[in-house]
């Protein structure tokens, strides 16, 4: 009890601040990073069962966001009759913006405005779970919002089964749509280099201009969403959005592929699933100031927690999964002064890497530095540091997997100057 009486002070204060209470949506959440593969059974399983189990789920799909809207809805029906879900219980919602080369007889583009249809609207009524495709999130907003920001009837259907208990789920794009406002595009470094945009007219925002942020559907009401995380390394990207308006308190949820974020309403908890972790960020606290037009962000608090992870949302605690060790005292290993790790080291320097076996499972440092250059000169430092909050838990699963939760460490992203001299 002592142990998650510690894990929980920063985030009960945290959602004190953001004025979480007992009003919370009842249904059910499935968030997917990106890159969901057919053998994921932790999500797969969690999914069905959430949705009613094998002998009650009804699935609508939904490809809006998809270049290939047939394909993605035939792919994802196949695994779920894999895993034994009713063929009869998939139902195809036939929203998109592109045609799906694949069939010849189908023009796919023509469903862009099928969210208006009250037929597939009450299709989707008598579904127990929604599902959301991957692809370019902001064709699911162009097909499910109307030109005024309303709802169309289809996506008040999707509220419907969602307000009643049941589940929406998504991955990728069908990630990112769950928050409001929403990240529709950019990189980390673009984001940290020019700011937030709230307005793009064209097809296909430039990585590099910043991070774009528009509206989403909002049904998850904790935070903002981020996917593919760690692999395409977003967590400035996530940090930036977030502190484009300091007066919400509004967490971030930064979900990795083959990953899942699953909120349970009903349970008022969040857990996460799948093969990698989710980065909660916390910027509640985090100051930002501005050195030749390049941000300083100092005190952003970082937490990442992995499969079996549970956090409790109305008390704040996190609760590593069962098995899972402290690592204080005990850490593995000694690794003096840790920074960024080059092509010939044979270490990995991702932030993964560096939170956990660099920072928190390592008994000689209390902080790791990492460089990021913006051009041959100039570059951000970003420091993660042990605070007295600070808390590893590790556990090596069977097949050598190992698997580790970390709360409350503090991250700095500092511009600078980098001169390289070469030695004489």
């Amino acid at each position: 009890m002592v142990r998650h009486l510690r894990l929980c002070i920063i985030f009960i204060v945290f959602f004190a601040k953001a004025g979480f209470g007992q009003d919370l949506p009842k249904g059910s959440l499935v968030i997917v990073g990106g890159g969901l593969e057919s053998s994921n059974k932790s999500i797969f399983s969690q999914l069905i069962e959430l949705s009613g189990g094998l002998e009650n789920a009804v699935f609508s799909v939904i490809p809006s966001a998809s270049g290939v809207a047939t394909q993605a809805y035939v792919s994802f029906s196949k695994i779920l009759i894999s895993y034994g879900v009713k063929p009869a219980n998939i139902h195809l919602i036939p929203v998109a913006m592109v045609d799906d080369d694949s069939t010849a007889s189908v023009d796919e583009s023509t469903w862009s405005g099928n969210g208006n249809d009250p037929k597939l609207a009450e299709i989707v009524r008598e579904s127990t779970c929604v599902w959301f495709s991957g692809g370019d999130q902001l064709r699911t907003i162009k097909t499910l919002l109307k030109p005024d920001g309303s709802r169309t009837p289809v996506l008040e259907a999707v509220w419907e089964v969602f307000n009643r208990g049941g589940v929406v789920g998504g991955t990728s794009a069908g990630a990112a749509i769950m928050s409001e406002p929403m990240i529709g595009a950019g990189n980390s470094m673009g984001a940290l280099k020019h700011g937030v945009k709230t307005n793009f007219n064209g097809e296909d925002f430039p990585e590099g201009e910043g991070v774009l942020l528009t509206h989403g559907l909002g049904f998850f009401p904790l935070g903002m969403v981020d996917q593919h995380f760690n692999t395409r390394a977003r967590l400035a990207r996530l940090i930036v959005a977030m502190m484009h308006d300091t007066k919400k308190a509004l967490p971030g949820f930064g979900i990795d592929e083959n990953t899942a974020l699953i909120y349970i309403g009903s349970q008022k908890i969040l857990k996460v699933a799948g093969t990698a972790g989710v980065t909660i960020v916390n910027t509640s606290d985090a100051g930002i100031s501005y050195i030749q037009a390049l941000p300083k962000i100092e005190n952003v608090m970082l937490s990442y927690l992995e499969d079996g992870d549970i956090f409790e949302i109305t008390s704040g605690k996190i609760i590593p999964a069962e098995g899972k060790k402290n690592t204080k005292g005990k850490e593995y290993y000694t690794i003096s002064n840790p920074a960024q790790a080059g092509m010939f080291s044979g270490s990995a320097s991702n932030f993964l890497n560096l939170i956990t076996v660099s920072l928190m499972d390592n008994k000689a440092a209390d902080k790791v530095t990492n460089l990021n250059f913006t051009d041959s000169g100039n570059g951000f430092q970003v420091t993660m540091s042990k605070t007295h909050e600070s808390l590893g838990y590790f556990t090596d699963k069977p097949g050598g997997v190992d698997r580790y939760t970390v709360t409350n460490v503090r991250m700095d992203i500092t511009p600078v100057k980098i001169a390289v001299t070469e030695l004489k």
